[in-house]
């Protein structure tokens, strides 16, 4: 007789993820905020697609905004790794929360984006850890 297997507790969902894309004649701006993971992809694909349509001969800036994102799981990587490629041979700048400055960092995307104001993850004693105690 198979023993039942007991329901996982379920998590409280936190704010849901939206993505912003704002167009100015001379720059653009993603805003993130709340939770970017994969039930997001198909507006982070949507705005890759419009930023590589619309930015890409102007070669203007683009920053994101990601200083309201509370998580970002790996649908939120790729699409900083997609919009890096999408607004070349312009840099990327992000302006991280902590949780997406420390993806930044672990992913090492931040060797290939400007990360600029808000909290990259850093708690400035130089280690690159974020507070965490772990070494990097």
């Amino acid at each position: 007789m198979a023993t039942p297997v007991p329901e996982p507790a379920s998590v409280p969902d936190g704010p849901a993820g939206e993505v912003d894309l704002r167009l100015a004649p001379d720059a653009a701006t993603v805003v993130l905020t709340g939770e970017i993971d994969d039930e997001l992809r198909p507006g982070l694909d949507a705005v890759t697609a419009e930023v590589a349509r619309e930015l890409r001969a102007a070669a203007r800036p683009v920053l994101v905004d990601a200083s309201g994102v509370s998580f970002m799981d790996s649908a939120g990587a790729a699409f900083l790794a997609k919009l890096v490629v999408a607004v070349r041979p312009a840099r990327l700048a992000v302006r991280p929360s902590g949780p997406v400055g420390f993806l930044l960092h672990v992913t090492r995307l931040s060797d290939v984006v400007d990360v600029v104001g808000g909290d990259d993850g850093d708690d400035g004693d130089g280690d690159g850890d974020g507070g965490s105690g772990e070494r990097s």
